[in-house]
């Protein structure tokens, strides 16, 4: 019992000064040294990368969907009209596919960035509120024992705080650490070849190409061009330039269809899958360990509550020997009066 009272006091006076250190971003100091400056950098510069890489991936996906567009829905002839549009329609599709695979991409990316500046803004006060309703807890369990509903809900506060504290300063830029390097191992490369691939038939499918291909009817690409040979009147060349022009569209979108597909499953698993699984695996471990830390609140709680009620009952013991003797005091007298 002696030990106590000052053990109190020094549990009081440590979180009171690291309270105040917290609250003067002292205690950020320390944190950042011990390597999560080093996490933050490299978050930054993997999220600045990917950005950059969804970014050109989306522009070089625009120019080939523009060009697709222009083919898309068109018609050509003269006294009959031609559904040119229908030869490029499965590879417009795919393209649509994966220019929204690319947009949702690098939003989800932005979105993560600005989720990091939050945290960086937020994980201070957090801090200052946990060694904060630490020491309440404290003061309230050594100077107000019998507090001890008002004690649990401090105490209750203090653990959330603590578990969002934890997470973040530690778990959320881990979840991103670890994704980062899965995805240098696994879904980066299937991203940088799709976009590869994209890239190498930028050219093919040019506004420019494709009007050259299609709708040109100067003097070089008349007898080539569907619109020329539709102007000289040529009907067997306009069907054999149809039938190629389609199986060329044919031979492409089975590629661009595997592109997309790694573009979709890349994007999928490096912006939401590897982040998400790796925030739940490290947060129940953080959570485990505070729980430890803390103690089991439930049973605490109703170890504390049976307590309160034995005290209680042993408070009220005393009361009832005193009761009965003076009913045989006032007995004794009464029958001392009668006789």
């Amino acid at each position: 019992m002696k030990l106590r009272q000052p053990l109190k006091a020094l549990q009081c006076f440590i979180l009171l000064l690291a309270f105040f250190a917290a609250l003067n971003g002292v205690l950020d100091v320390p944190i950042q040294k011990i390597g999560m400056e080093k996490v933050a950098a490299a978050n930054q510069t993997y999220l600045k990368q990917s950005m950059e890489k969804a970014v050109s991936g989306f522009l070089i996906l625009s120019g080939i969907k523009t060009g697709l567009a222009v083919v898309e829905g068109s018609e050509v002839g003269i006294g009959f009209n031609l559904q040119i549009g229908d030869i490029v329609q499965s590879v417009y599709d795919y393209v649509d596919i994966a220019w929204k695979t690319a947009l949702a991409g690098g939003t989800v990316i932005l979105i993560t960035r600005l989720l990091l500046q939050a945290v960086d803004l937020i994980d201070h006060w957090f801090l200052v509120l946990t060694f904060g309703f630490g020491f309440l807890v404290v003061l309230a369990h050594w100077l107000f024992p019998r507090w001890v509903r008002a004690n649990r809900l401090m105490k209750d506060a203090t653990f959330f705080l603590a578990v969002c504290a934890v997470v973040f300063y530690v778990v959320f830029p881990f979840s991103i650490a670890g994704a980062a390097f899965i995805s240098q191992k696994i879904t980066g490369p299937l991203i940088d070849e799709s976009q590869r691939s994209f890239e190498g038939i930028k050219e093919e499918f040019s506004v420019e190409t494709i009007n050259r291909h299609i709708f040109s009817s100067d003097s070089a690409g008349e007898e080539s061009s569907i619109a020329g040979l539709i102007l000289k009147g040529k009907m067997a060349g306009i069907k054999e330039a149809i039938e190629a022009q389609a199986e060329y569209f044919k031979d492409k979108s089975r590629n661009i269809a595997i592109w997309t597909l790694q573009l979709i499953a890349g994007y999928l698993f490096d912006s939401i899958i590897f982040p998400v699984i790796f925030f739940i695996f490290l947060f129940v471990i953080v959570k485990g360990a505070l729980l430890y830390l803390f103690e089991d609140r439930r049973q605490q709680a109703f170890s504390e509550d049976l307590r309160a009620v034995l005290s209680k009952l042993q408070q009220m013991k005393p009361d009832r020997p005193l009761r009965s003797t003076s009913r045989l005091r006032s007995d004794q007298g009464r029958r001392l009066r009668r006789g």
